[in-house]
């Protein structure tokens, strides 16, 4: 199969965390076959990318946290970015990032991603 662009759209954060595994799930099998995945994060999905925050969230009490799903996804190749807009909307600014969120995007990423991948997931 031939490599195509897939992106995810992260918004839910630490306060759906039943939502929150799946996201990194999908990008990290995408990326396993040989796709180009991008990660934006908007809304409360910047939230994840403060440092310590991924530490402490589960989609389920006793599994894998979600900075281990986030680690496997990392490891894989996929490319995190994080919308401005949302940092301030959630009170944070470029120095609370992980250092792994190192593309920091404004309003139009969405947009224009969006437009140029194969696939678009969102949640």
């Amino acid at each position: 199969m031939e490599s195509q662009k897939v992106l995810v759209v992260m918004t839910s954060g630490p306060g759906t965390p039943e939502r929150c595994a799946a996201p990194f799930f999908f990008a990290t099998g995408a990326a396993a076959l040989g796709h180009d995945v991008s990660m934006f994060f908007t809304m409360q999905g910047a939230q994840l990318l403060k440092q310590g925050v991924a530490e402490t969230v589960y989609a389920k009490q006793g599994g894998r946290s979600i900075r281990q799903f986030m680690q496997s996804a990392i490891e894989a190749g996929v490319n995190f970015f994080v919308c401005s807009a949302s940092l301030e909307l959630n009170d944070m600014t470029p120095d609370d990032l992980i250092e792994e969120a190192d593309h920091l995007v404004g309003s139009v990423f969405l947009t224009e991603r969006g437009l140029e991948s194969d696939l678009v997931l969102s949640f």
